[in-house]
């Protein structure tokens, strides 16, 4: 059994439960292989028409559409190599969802790996306090009818429909057993939530806490929730780097500012609701490989897969500016221009959001904040986009407009306090989504 440095978390508790349990139509385990996510060249035509027929059937576009429902993404994690190494023991991840629907489906993803993963005696429940799920909502998850799988390097799987009705705002629980010690992990690293591990042994099937004797704040192998959702819900990616994953908030506290954004969208009318999911990664840059693939090369596999998109909000852009030594604002509005053709090509909405204040933090320097600003000038005049969330005007300070409000700002200068990410939510127009 091996297991990461265990990492000091509080407990989050969840008292949401399970609806009506009818029975899911069951559908064969889909692999897909997005070469973009392996930090490779942006992937070619070829493979970008196979991850479109690898798709979950219910989403792709040969397959008759139901009238009633479709398939929406409602977590969603992006991946990058993690140096961690597991197995012989159970791993129980906490994701909570942004809509709720039936049959909902995870998929598993190793495609930072160098070899196969198995896993085992996947089940998926509601949570109730830290590790121990709610009594009678653990439910067997099936790949293909089989209750193992395992995932070939550079791939990823999707589930069967699980039976029943999984609510929104639920913390998922997804737990899996690893036979086999795994070195090369695909996952998050900066997941800002808690992730228990259980000494050696299954307890995949357990709904009780006692085995899980370490924790970590990374998520394994999972990156994506779906459900089947009214025809109507659509998701909303939101496409970034710390800043949208996170960096800030305390863990399980669920204070990213799409978290903020989905609270206001559940009080929309069912016609006028949609999912957000999250697809950031701190430290991530926009056009050079840094922490995870380059934000051009995840583009694919991030976010014009994700089931049910129809909108991208594109909020990235500061770690280029502030580790580079850019003298025009070209490389990264090229990169913008590049971004919005691939998602037109898909008919997607694309939303550009302008970059926020670095002033204080130790790598601003006057001549960065100039490309920011000729950024910034370009994603409101260009017209390039399909809307424009203004996310420096809604938290600068007006008086000194290179740095952040004080009470937006975290103490580093860069990174946003609980009220500064909620102000940027509550920054988007809901008409543009």
């Amino acid at each position: 059994m091996a297991r990461p440095a265990p990492r000091l978390t509080r407990f989050t508790v969840t008292v949401l439960a399970l609806g009506a349990t009818g029975l899911a139509t069951t559908a064969p385990a889909v692999l897909a292989s997005p070469a973009a996510a392996r930090g490779l060249p942006a992937a070619s035509a070829a493979l970008d028409r196979r991850e479109q027929d690898n798709r979950p059937s219910s989403h792709r576009r040969s397959d008759t559409p139901t009238p009633a429902t479709r398939l929406v993404s409602t977590w969603s994690s992006s991946s990058d190599r993690l140096i961690a190494a597991l197995g012989g023991q159970t791993v129980r991840m906490v994701a909570r969802t942004a809509v709720g629907g039936d049959g909902m489906r995870i998929r598993l993803s190793n495609v930072f790996g160098a070899a196969p993963v198995s896993i085992r005696h996947v089940h998926a429940g509601i949570q109730a306090y830290g590790p121990e799920i709610l009594p009678g909502t653990n439910r067997p998850v099936t790949f293909g009818g089989h209750a193992s799988v395992t995932v070939p390097a550079g791939r990823a799987v999707w589930s069967d429909p699980i039976p029943g009705r999984f609510p929104g705002g639920a913390d998922v629980v997804v737990s899996m057993f690893l036979p086999s010690t795994v070195r090369e992990i695909t996952g998050h690293e900066r997941a800002y939530a808690t992730t228990y591990l259980s000494g050696p042994g299954d307890h995949a099937a357990s709904e009780s806490a006692d085995g899980f004797t370490y924790t970590s704040t990374q998520w394994y192998f999972l990156d994506r929730i779906a459900v089947q959702a009214p025809a109507a819900v659509h998701s909303v990616v939101a496409f970034g780097d710390s800043l949208t994953d996170g960096t800030g908030q305390t863990v399980d506290a669920n204070r990213r500012w799409t978290d903020y954004l989905r609270h206001r969208v559940a009080g929309l009318s069912a016609a006028h609701r949609v999912s957000v999911v999250n697809a950031g990664i701190a430290g991530n840059r926009l056009i050079y490989s840094n922490v995870g693939p380059s934000g051009l090369n995840r583009f694919y596999r991030d976010v014009l897969t994700q089931p049910g998109v129809r909108t991208v909000v594109v909020y990235e852009g500061i770690n280029d500016i502030s580790r580079g030594a850019y003298t025009s604002p070209a490389p990264i509005v090229n990169a913008y221009k590049r971004l919005i053709r691939e998602a037109h090509a898909r008919k997607l909405r694309v939303l550009g959001a302008t970059l926020t204040p670095f002033y204080g933090f130790g790598t601003w320097t006057p001549e960065r904040e100039e490309i920011r600003q000729r950024v910034n000038a370009w994603i409101r005049t260009s017209r390039a986009f399909d809307g424009v969330l203004d996310f420096d005007k809604a938290v600068r300070d007006p008086a000194v407009p290179e740095q952040l409000i004080a009470s937006y700002d975290s103490g580093d200068h860069l990174h946003m306090s609980d009220a500064g990410r909620r102000r940027l939510a509550y920054a988007v127009n809901l008409r543009l989504l």
